[in-house]
């Protein structure tokens, strides 16, 4: 870019670019003959601030966001995500952040980010939102009783389709019939004592959702709970 030269009697002086004005002082520093370098002052040169560093959680819903809803599906995420990024995305399905649904569009699924509603009440979740979480995974786990009783109230016509049990962790583990049955058929195929990270591992489920299953079946007398996520076939 080139410069207008005003020449006056005390000097020369050039005609800097606009988005100079905002400067007191320059610096002209000489480089070799006919050669210069025009800068500010190179004391007050400061580095541009460093981004802090993402989350795993940021990270796994920035790239769950930039992907289509055809991209999202467990398989290609599983290529896509580091192990610890695939443990985040569980967790975000969890706390509800991140919903998993499945139909005759998506066969396989994929992993939706949940937009943000208002509450139903303080420290609770649409039950909507809990209900569909629930039959899109065929499990949940709840946090809190006002989540479970708006969920329970959200399910009254729907009692004979869903099984639930209160931990002694002060949880609720709440699965549809058919996630239990599906569940309980594998774990017929296992030895006497299993896990639920286990079970999963082995199987291709959620933890969360086998420890759900042997929750409820710890209930009914078929497994005794022991301490370690450990359970033992009655």
């Amino acid at each position: 870019m080139k410069g207008k030269v005003i020449k006056r009697e005390k000097g020369c002086y050039l005609k800097l670019p606009e988005e100079f004005r905002g400067m007191e002082e320059v610096e002209l520093l000489p480089l070799k003959n006919g050669y210069y370098l025009l800068s500010v002052p190179i004391g007050e040169i400061k580095a541009a601030p460093k981004k802090p560093a993402e989350s795993t959680e940021e990270i796994v819903l920035r790239k769950l966001d930039s992907l289509g809803l055809s991209k999202r599906s467990p398989s290609y995420l599983k290529k896509m995500l580091t192990k610890d990024e695939q443990k985040m995305l569980e967790k975000l399905v969890k706390t509800r952040k991140v919903v998993y649904i499945h139909n005759k569009r998506f066969e396989e699924g994929i992993y939706v980010i949940e937009n943000k509603r208002k509450s139903s009440g303080r420290g609770s979740a649409p039950s909507n939102t809990l209900a569909n979480a629930l039959f899109a995974n065929g499990y949940i786990v709840l946090d809190g009783s006002r989540d479970a009783k708006a969920l329970s109230e959200r399910l009254l016509k729907q009692k004979g389709s869903i099984l639930g049990v209160r931990g002694f962790d002060g949880k609720y583990y709440v699965v549809t019939t058919t996630y239990f049955q599906k569940v309980s058929n594998a774990l017929a195929k296992m030895e006497n004592e299993v896990t639920p990270e286990g079970v999963a591992e082995k199987f291709s489920f959620s933890i969360d959702g086998c420890k759900a299953v042997l929750k409820l079946l710890s209930e009914k007398g078929e497994y005794l709970e022991k301490k370690g996520n450990l359970y033992i076939r009655m």
